[in-house]
């Protein structure tokens, strides 16, 4: 079954407040810049505490050994996720896998708010689909757990790469919601069609009336 991670892309007192009120739901929560910059172990200490998984976004992209003492300090504490950028490089990846301890770190393949049109601007001739897919099969190789990608290219991940990774993908929008800085948006239906592990879901639950309501009714669509 896929789990459900809830971006805790909002302030402190909204973050403790709903991690307070899901307590003994089966979720991971994902720690990112916005609070972890200003509130570092306040929320992530929080969220083990409570007894859910802690998913650190923080998206290292450094060299080596810079990388290497992300890993070690993220491992330090207590995450159970850590984003690297694949592009780091592969020695980047290899010494990220060599300190990683228990942490599943998940290769940043391609950010859901970049296009085509985007990758020839950053210089990338090779389409999308050609793009993520060989960023991806670096990370698999080198000993990552998890590939972050779109929806859009979870089928093709799933094919062609020959052995087993969590496909986390952010971008998931309910119906009729709007798309905002997201290019490549999917639903929760399909992106667990395309074999979705973990879906990433902020704006979806954080702007909801109801919160706790709402990560039940995703909950029940997981199932």
């Amino acid at each position: 079954m896929a789990k459900l991670c809830i971006a805790l892309d909002t302030n402190l007192q909204q973050a403790l407040d709903l991690v307070g009120a899901l307590r003994g739901y089966p979720l991971i929560f994902k720690v990112g810049y916005k609070l972890f910059i200003n509130h570092h172990k306040v929320i992530t200490d929080k969220v083990k505490e409570t007894g859910f998984e802690l998913f650190l976004d923080l998206k290292l992209h450094d060299i080596p050994n810079t990388v290497k003492e992300g890993v070690i300090s993220a491992r330090d504490l207590g995450a159970d996720y850590l984003t690297i950028h694949i592009s780091a490089g592969k020695e980047a990846l290899k010494q990220a896998v060599e300190v990683k301890g228990k942490i599943k770190l998940l290769g940043v393949s391609l950010l859901t708010s970049l296009s085509e049109e985007d990758l020839l601007d950053l210089g990338i001739c090779r389409d999308r689909e050609s793009h993520v897919l060989e960023l991806a099969r670096l990370a698999v190789e080198t000993g990552f757990d998890g590939i972050v990608c779109s929806g859009q290219e979870v089928t093709l991940l799933k094919e062609r790469l020959q052995r087993p990774f969590l496909a986390v993908v952010p971008g998931i929008r309910l119906e009729g919601q709007p798309a905002e800085d997201q290019k490549r948006v999917i639903s929760v239906e399909e992106a667990l069609q395309r074999g979705a592990d973990i879906l990433v879901m902020g704006r979806s639950i954080l702007r909801s009336e109801n919160p706790v309501k709402r990560v039940e009714e995703i909950l029940l669509m997981l199932a």
